[in-house]
């Protein structure tokens, strides 16, 4: 009882005056000066295009990003801003935005956009955080945050109160950024009208984001986390529901969409992975730079690490970790997986791997919470360490441990042909079994049909129209 009472204490304590608490915390405009200052910016810029591989050069799609948050920079009114975009070579479903105008658009953030509307409505949720002066405000009430509980602990002189004031606060700054994400979603959806652009392309790339992460979590068997009230970001489904909301209280026509354009713009850029780690193709890793491949069993979905490659089962029960080792380590397999063991502080029996495939060894143990299956393989001239964890008595840990191990191979024909990069093209659906040919000729036939409708706005193929133009990844032709 005596936490609700401290928590509702701290709650009221936001009307006290001012002038009873020492001025520790900066004033909106001091801090937007601060985050603002050219050596935070370049700093920080440098950060986020290192952090998501590097800058991504395109012609057309450079240019069309360039020109639309021009339009929407116009359409606000802005003066003396240094709004422009850095197009990232990153995969993933990302905008971002500094405090001095600079925007940061992922070539992943491209291929989920289905036209220009779209587009803009991405650029214009970052430029809405911009013209709020949104991370200066999060500055001020961190640096409030931080005072309070100072306060707290110097008054009340006990842990109780001030992990109350903590608790208070950072469900307080959770809900304050919440807000704010809202709020930058208002102004993208009025920048858009100004901008002449359909301001439902916002709603159209909220509909987008949540296709592209249902299907994650479809894929891979994982459940749905209800929202936490220490959440930063709401849901994309609350941001749909507030964008949908606020759609139907205006009166603004839809305006240009220009699908048509938007969609030759961005072809031929890139898509998924780059290969500098290796390829994913399905439940294929192809590495040819190690020469190398493995195959998952099935229902095992893969994803990238900056080295080697990651798996998960559906229901997120079972993960897979394969990564290569340093060359030295390629003269002794065995006294790799003894440092592998030493480190998990077990004395788990070693054996060698079976008979007539990679050579190597295995061991198998258990811990209180999770069965472990590790193993150090040889592929050419590189050892692989191939480390599985699952819930205790998972069945098929075993077994799919040892398909896994035993598809490790020199690349094949086939295996070369797919460890290609890919890039989107626009293609015109013959019918609504267009799709798999696509997510087959990509290399994909598990699951690529579903990320192609899911890229062009479509849950059910049935729904795709002949003659509808699609963005399809491919090969890049040699």
């Amino acid at each position: 009882m005596r936490r609700f009472l401290l928590l509702a204490a701290l709650a009221l304590g936001a009307c006290a005056p001012a002038n009873q608490r020492p001025a520790l915390t900066p004033s909106l405009v001091e801090a937007q000066h601060a985050v603002t200052g050219d050596q935070v910016s370049a700093r920080t810029q440098s950060s986020l295009v290192a952090r998501y591989g590097g800058a991504y050069e395109h012609q057309a799609a450079e240019a069309l990003v360039q020109e639309t948050l021009a339009e929407l920079v116009k359409a606000a009114g802005i003066e003396g801003l240094p709004a422009s975009v850095t197009l990232l070579n990153s995969a993933s479903y990302n905008a971002f935005s500094l405090p001095n105008g600079q925007l940061f658009i992922s070539r992943g953030m491209l291929a989920l956009a289905n036209d220009q509307a779209e587009l803009a409505a991405a650029l214009a949720h970052e430029l809405g955080h911009v013209m709020a002066r949104h991370i200066a405000q999060r500055v001020v009430e961190r640096a409030r945050a931080a005072a309070d509980t100072a306060d707290i602990a110097r008054n009340f002189g006990d842990g109780e109160a001030t992990e109350a004031a903590i608790t208070a606060h950072r469900l307080s700054l959770a809900a304050f950024s919440r807000n704010q994400e809202l709020e930058a979603d208002r102004i993208s959806i009025d920048l858009l009208a100004k901008a002449g652009y359909d301001p439902a392309g916002v709603l159209r790339l909220l509909r987008s984001l949540e296709r592209i992460s249902s299907l994650a979590l479809k894929i891979t068997g994982s459940p749905r986390r209800e929202a936490s009230p220490a959440a930063t970001h709401p849901s994309t489904p609350e941001r749909i529901a507030a964008a949908a909301q606020l759609l139907r209280s205006k009166t603004a026509k839809s305006g240009k969409t220009a699908r048509e354009a938007y969609l030759a713009a961005i072809a031929g850029v890139a898509y998924g992975d780059d290969g500098s780690t290796g390829f994913i193709r399905g439940r294929t890793f192809i590495d040819p730079k190690l020469e190398a491949a493995l195959t998952l069993p099935p229902s095992w979905l893969l994803f990238s690490l900056p080295q080697g490659f990651g798996a998960i089962k559906p229901g997120g029960k079972s993960i897979a970790i394969i990564t290569p080792l340093s060359p030295a380590a390629a003269a002794d397999p065995a006294a790799a997986l003894k440092r592998l063991l030493d480190s998990a502080q077990t004395d788990a029996a070693m054996v060698p791997l079976p008979a007539g495939g990679a050579q190597g060894f295995q061991a198998a143990f258990t811990r209180e919470t999770s069965d472990v299956r590790v193993a150090i393989a040889l592929s050419g001239e590189t050892l692989w360490r191939v480390v599985f964890t699952s819930s205790p008595h998972e069945a098929a840990i075993d077994s799919d441990f040892a398909q896994t191990l035993a598809s490790l191979r020199a690349p094949g024909g086939q295996d070369r042909r797919i460890a290609r990069p890919l890039a989107l093209r626009v293609e015109r659906a013959g019918g609504p079994g267009a799709v798999k040919r696509f997510a087959e000729r990509a290399g994909n036939p598990d699951y690529g049909a579903q990320i192609i409708l899911a890229l062009n706005g479509f849950s059910d193929p049935a729904a795709v129209r002949a003659g509808f133009a699609l963005k399809v990844p491919d090969f890049v032709q040699p």
